[in-house]
């Protein structure tokens, strides 16, 4: 009787053994990909900043004189923020100037040389081919007059430091009365015109931005925000992972160069293809899914994009109404672990 008992109940453990695994797989929950509206809105701190700083340097030696800027103050084009003096300009500038004097004397005497020339072709003491060659001499000393008048303009204008273009002071990097060589940065002036709002952005909020993208910039301590538009988005070379976008105000915005604040950006809120959140398992830095069909299920590399309220869409990896495992994915993907775990020696 006792032997009977034992045959009847090890047939049924065999039973269950056997019709287990196909119950457990007739009883998974799946849904199919479909395609949804997935919107979501991605923030980041940002800046205002113009493409490039404008650096004043010294385009001569010289000591420098009236520099009173300091960082923060807003210059205008044509002002002059010092001066370069000392010896060495005095010298070069008076050098300059005597050549300008000399080339006056000469155009001087040569006006008058052709004057007299013609004065006496006139009375038929002289010959055409004199007085075309003192005409000659005095457009020679004209020109050099010319050449002496420009190199002077220009090295005044080089011992004079003034902004080209509207800006903030960002830095001051001399003093007044300090001697320096040419080619030394005096001060750098962030400008005002082609500012741009800049933000970084990371991981899965990186891969949802692109060129075109609309959103707005909140500046700290203001309540209006500024609608933005993305111009251009690159990865930085130097942070991997990092995602530099700049951003540009719409018509009739106007941007200060130096406000910080926070920049959200809005997908589009067009149909994608989605599946349930639930559905996504994070393994070995990759997402995947469990993809179900008539053999089972079955691995799948996904690329996801946006989410939002409990849909995540799927950018790759995935075809329209494929069955994906939504309840217990996680347990499932992982069941046959023990088969693919390795003792530690």
């Amino acid at each position: 009787m006792n032997s009977a008992r034992l045959f009847i109940l090890a047939a049924v453990i065999g039973t269950w053994s056997v019709a287990g695994p196909h119950a457990f797989a007739e009883d998974v929950v799946t849904m199919p990909a479909v395609q949804k509206r997935v919107v979501t809105t991605v923030s980041a701190p940002a800046r205002v900043q113009a493409a490039s700083n404008t650096v004043l340097s010294a385009s001569t030696a010289g000591i420098v004189s009236g520099l009173h800027v300091l960082p923060g103050e807003t210059v205008q084009p044509g002002q002059t923020i010092a001066h370069l003096t000392g010896p060495t300009v005095s010298a070069e500038s008076g050098r300059l100037a005597g050549d300008v004097k000399s080339a006056q004397i000469r155009v001087s005497a040569a006006t008058q040389a052709a004057t007299i020339e013609q004065q006496k072709f006139d009375e038929q003491l002289s010959t055409r081919d004199t007085v075309a060659r003192v005409r000659a001499e005095l457009d020679t000393a004209r020109q050099q007059l010319v050449a002496a008048q420009s190199a002077n303009r220009s090295y005044t204008s080089l011992a004079t430091i003034g902004a080209s273009e509207p800006g903030v002071v960002t830095a001051v990097t001399a003093a007044d009365g300090q001697y320096v060589s040419a080619g030394q940065a005096l001060v750098t002036v962030a400008s005002s015109r082609g500012l741009h709002v800049v933000a970084n952005f990371y991981g899965r909020d990186a891969t949802v931005v692109t060129a075109g993208m609309k959103g707005d910039f909140l500046a700290e301590g203001t309540d209006a925000p500024l609608a933005v538009v993305v111009q251009r988005a690159t990865w930085s070379v130097a942070a991997p992972g990092q995602l530099e976008v700049w951003l540009n105000a719409l018509p009739g915005r106007t941007l200060v160069a130096g406000t910080v604040g926070t920049v959200s950006l809005t997908t589009s809120g067009d149909k994608r293809l989605a599946v349930p959140s639930a559905a996504l398992v994070l393994d070995g830095g990759q997402w995947w899914v469990l993809v179900h069909d008539k053999g089972g299920n079955h691995r799948r590399h996904v690329v996801p994009g946006p989410a939002d309220g409990g849909w995540t869409s799927i950018v790759q990896g995935l075809s329209q109404d494929e069955r994906v495992v939504v309840q217990d994915a996680y347990l499932l993907f992982h069941q046959d672990f023990a088969t693919r775990y390795q003792q530690a020696d």
